[in-house]
């Protein structure tokens, strides 16, 4: 079993920063601390990328005395394909037409401006998932947009799911929680 004391200083770093920045961020939405909330969303990232340096120890620990690593090549593949995507979602969504819909939708929500007061901005670190398809009754699609929204007042997790039917050129927001 890989001990902590054995892994690189990259690996400890980040599954001790990456904890730290989770906890703060569970933390900082839970007492009403409005500033760097993204810290749960850049905690998870850290947290998995410590995961894939911790699993490279147990290789490296494992293949010294000729035991089998499969699980651990596996687990990397799974955590590496996950991290490829999550960022690669992360990159894509703010140029997407469905967040284009969902920021004009949060910013002309007077119930939202009301208790969040004026928005100040959106978060950069974007989740969720988007499906666009196109065929001979032509273009159709949905999103579900996690994002964080900064106000005057507070800040606000919201999740997003928006709707584009073969029928309208425009993505609308169906339902915000």
């Amino acid at each position: 079993m890989t001990t902590f004391k054995q892994l690189n200083t990259f690996t400890k770093t980040a599954l001790l920063a990456g904890l730290v920045l989770i906890i703060y961020g569970y933390l900082c939405r839970f007492t009403g601390l409005y500033f760097f909330w993204e810290s749960k969303s850049i905690g998870w990232v850290l947290l998995f990328a410590g995961g894939i340096g911790f699993l490279l120890t147990s290789i490296k620990t494992k293949a010294a005395v000729k035991k089998n690593t499969l699980l651990e090549k596996i687990g990397i593949g799974v955590i590496a394909f996950s991290l490829l995507i999550t960022i690669g979602l992360m990159a894509i969504m703010p140029f997407t037409d469905a967040y284009t819909a969902s920021k004009k939708y949060l910013t002309n929500n007077p119930a939202l401006r009301s208790e969040i007061g004026n928005i100040k901005s959106f978060s950069l670190m974007l989740t969720g998932g988007i499906q666009e398809t196109r065929d001979s009754s032509g273009e159709y699609g949905n999103a579900t947009i996690n994002l964080i929204i900064k106000g005057d007042k507070k800040f606000k997790d919201v999740v997003l799911y928006v709707v584009k039917t073969a029928d309208s050129p425009e993505w609308k927001v169906m339902a915000m929680e």
